[in-house]
């Protein structure tokens, strides 16, 4: 286990137990139970050599697409909610496109691994497509643009050539969208919320409507000032202890906090690639295609926040509450991990 990964991951799960006991106070406790459930999990996943991790990637994507399709016939959604995006497993509801982020890492550095350049341009147009064209269905728009982004970091780091790379991301745009573009037209969430954030941007006419919560957030971020009004404090925000833990983590902590935070996961990225370029093997690519999910995650959650991209619902890596978002960036924290293992076992310098 790499000393500093292991720092940032709890620094990080902790301010994500504080925000949780800001939003949610009683669901404080359960946050830290499960924080502390998945850095086990993170302790596993790094046993483990990125060679059988790859070797696990064919039969865990198809097993997770299985799960994806089903969420569609008996999936369950939220009280007023339009998604339909967790399957109930007895008290636990778990969410399959938040598995499904780890999965395209592990079979893409899988793929590219295994064919070492000698390679067509269908098995990975698939793989990325039909994957995000199912997650559109739900719909959850922004996971399945995410998925793209997370292949196409993968294929970067595996040197895949500019024209390989631009048959690859149009042909699975054209899959996704045949798959799951006709579903788009019946949720009406979409637009509200590329609405509300013309409206907090604008003349802010709809501030108890589309653009409640943006300017909710911006207030809190506000009031907090430098030091924060202190833990324990009331957040008046919609979904503060998910969608926006961050503000939580600011309105508690002010400006000093939000800066930790962003430098957690600016260190955590920047560890994560210096394993990957020494590391040989699949190890490399799993380590960049996690630091791409947690830093890009990460980067997408907290410009939300800021009230500088529209509300995507996307979560923020360790701090969020949701037991779905903290297995998967455990997962994908293991794998860096696990990369450190390979590269120790290379005699790269660390």
């Amino acid at each position: 286990m790499d000393p500093l990964l292991l720092t940032l991951q709890l620094l990080l799960g902790s301010l994500g137990v504080l925000a949780v006991a800001a939003a949610e106070p009683g669901e404080a406790h359960t946050q830290a139970l499960r924080f502390a459930a998945c850095v086990l999990l993170t302790f596993g996943v790094a046993r483990l050599k990125p060679l059988g991790i790859v070797r696990l990637a064919p039969i865990s994507y198809l097993a997770t697409l299985v799960l994806l399709v089903a969420v569609l016939f008996v999936g369950i959604s939220p009280d007023g909610s339009e998604a339909r995006r967790w399957l109930l497993l007895g008290p636990v509801t778990f969410q399959p496109s938040e598995l499904m982020k780890v999965v395209v890492i592990a079979y893409l550095a899988a793929f590219f691994h295994n064919h070492l350049g000698d390679w067509q341009v269908w098995r990975p147009m698939l793989v990325i497509g039909v994957a995000a064209g199912v997650v559109v269905m739900q719909p959850n728009v922004s996971t399945a643009l995410f998925l793209f982004a997370l292949a196409f970091a993968v294929m970067l780091a595996a040197g895949t050539s500019l024209t390989r790379l631009l048959s690859i991301s149009l042909s699975a745009a054209i899959v996704a969208v045949v798959v799951g573009g006709p579903y788009l037209a019946q949720y009406s969430y979409l637009g509200d919320r590329i609405t509300g954030f013309a409206d907090l941007w604008g003349d802010q006419v709809d501030v108890q409507g589309t653009s409640f919560q943006a300017s909710r957030a911006r207030a809190a971020l506000t009031r907090a000032g430098i030091l924060g009004i202190g833990p324990g404090r009331p957040v008046n925000v919609p979904e503060a202890a998910t969608d926006m833990a961050a503000v939580a983590v600011g309105q508690s902590l002010g400006l000093l906090g939000m800066l930790t935070l962003v430098t957690a996961f600016v260190l955590l990225v920047a560890r994560g690639l210096r394993i990957a370029a020494v590391t040989r093997g699949p190890g490399s690519l799993l380590a960049a295609g996690a630091c791409a999910y947690i830093g890009g995650q990460a980067a997408l959650n907290l410009l939300v926040a800021a009230g500088l991209l529209p509300v995507t619902g996307v979560p923020l890596p360790f701090v969020s509450y949701g037991f779905n978002s903290l297995v998967s960036v455990s997962i994908a924290t293991g794998f860096v991990h696990s990369a450190f293992r390979a590269a120790r076992a290379q005699g790269a310098d660390l």
